[in-house]
């Protein structure tokens, strides 16, 4: 009997260390299917080193060499990507980016913003994408599909900064709008045989309107074989006020465009035009942008690019001011992720603008640089 009841003490340890053993395995699978599910946390990223001579640089009219730590060619950026499965197709997703000057190592704004490019969560399936944070506005995305140079030389070419976003008041002589993102920002982008849609409404957060700051948005594209077109509308709210007294006007821009692939050549037009309503009289109220180019590829390694950008401003309803801008760019790849570029550019400035208050107006650009992706 006692023998009994020893065995029977040693055997109800036995059945519970089995059960605590079955539980941490059973917790173990859960983890190891999550683990599945989540997938691994993508750092990706560009460098970019480049040096530029600009002449009619300074009030004298002397010229400047400098190194665009922001990136010549293409920005510096650091991001990270994850995603996780949720079952049914369905993932969640996020995206941070940064931007940096490689001459200093500092952020490349002055407001001090870590995430400055993206900074979004989103959730996409069969049904599309929906994001929301910050990120690049539908115009900034249209247009990618129809800009001779995809977005490259942004601080040069007068057109990234001219798509709707956040700080869209006009700002001249070039006629860009600040613009390019917006914060607070949900966006919705569906897909479909070629056929992509989008959909987006940024929070103004004023308050005592819903209507103050905010902005939104529709867009279509289709790409299918050679050919990319595409369009966006954008209606916003910015304050465009001056003397710190609140003054919301509305803002309207309007892009179309598209490109097409012919052998070795792409093609590409695009239009542009952003009118603020009832404006002051003494405002510029509207800035309009038209540009084409050709993009060649004369080996597998090596791509020559030109684009013209014409950009007016109006006053009244007058053209108070141009820029006629032209650039050849061409780019050398040393492998998949490095390219060596160059590029030289001309800008022409008429109207109430000049490079010089009063004197120049005209300015020339040369660049030369190395860029790289990881």
């Amino acid at each position: 009997m006692p023998t009994k009841i020893a065995n029977s003490s040693m055997a109800e340890p036995n059945r519970s260390m089995n059960l605590f053993h079955a539980a941490v395995a059973a917790l173990a699978g859960m983890f190891a299917l999550q683990a599945q599910a989540q997938e691994p946390i993508t750092l990706y990223g560009t460098i970019d080193g480049g040096i530029r001579h600009v002449t009619n640089a300074g009030a004298d009219g002397g010229n400047l060499l400098k190194m665009n730590s922001d990136g010549e060619f293409y920005n510096n950026r650091l991001g990270f990507l994850g995603r996780e499965g949720i079952g049914g197709g369905v993932n969640v997703h996020y995206q941070l980016e940064m931007g940096w000057d490689n001459g200093t190592g500092a952020l490349d704004n002055d407001q001090g913003q870590l995430f400055q490019r993206y900074a979004l969560i989103g959730i996409d399936g069969p049904l599309g994408t929906v994001d929301l944070g910050r990120m690049p506005s539908l115009s900034c995305k249209v247009i990618s599909f129809y800009e001779p140079f995809q977005y490259h030389y942004v601080y040069t070419i007068p057109l990234a900064g001219a798509s709707a976003g956040d700080e869209s008041a006009l700002i001249p002589p070039f006629g860009t709008m600040g613009g390019t993102r917006f914060n607070n920002d949900i966006q919705y982008i569906g897909k479909a045989n070629g056929w992509l849609v989008g959909a987006e409404y940024a929070f103004g957060e004023t308050a005592g309107s819903t209507r103050n700051g905010a902005a939104q948005a529709v867009a279509a594209a289709y790409i299918g074989g050679p050919l990319a077109i595409g369009g966006a509308y954008t209606l916003q709210r910015p304050d465009i006020s001056t003397d710190g007294t609140p003054d919301y006007r509305n803002q309207q821009q309007l892009t179309v465009g598209g490109s097409y692939q012919v052998g070795a050549a792409r093609i590409s037009v695009g239009y542009m035009k952003a009118q603020i309503d009832a404006a002051p009289a003494t405002s510029l109220d509207a800035v309009k942008n038209l540009w084409g180019g050709v993009s060649y590829q004369l080996t597998p390694a090596a791509t020559i690019t030109y684009g013209y950008y014409r950009t007016t401003l109006g006053m009244a309803g007058a053209e108070a001011a141009r820029r006629n801008f032209s650039i050849l760019g061409a780019t050398y790849a040393l492998s998949p992720r490095t390219t060596l570029y160059a590029d030289i550019d001309r800008a022409q400035l008429g109207g109430l603008v000049s490079v010089i208050p009063g004197q120049e107006t005209d300015q020339t650009g040369i660049s030369l640089g190395i860029s790289h992706a990881f």
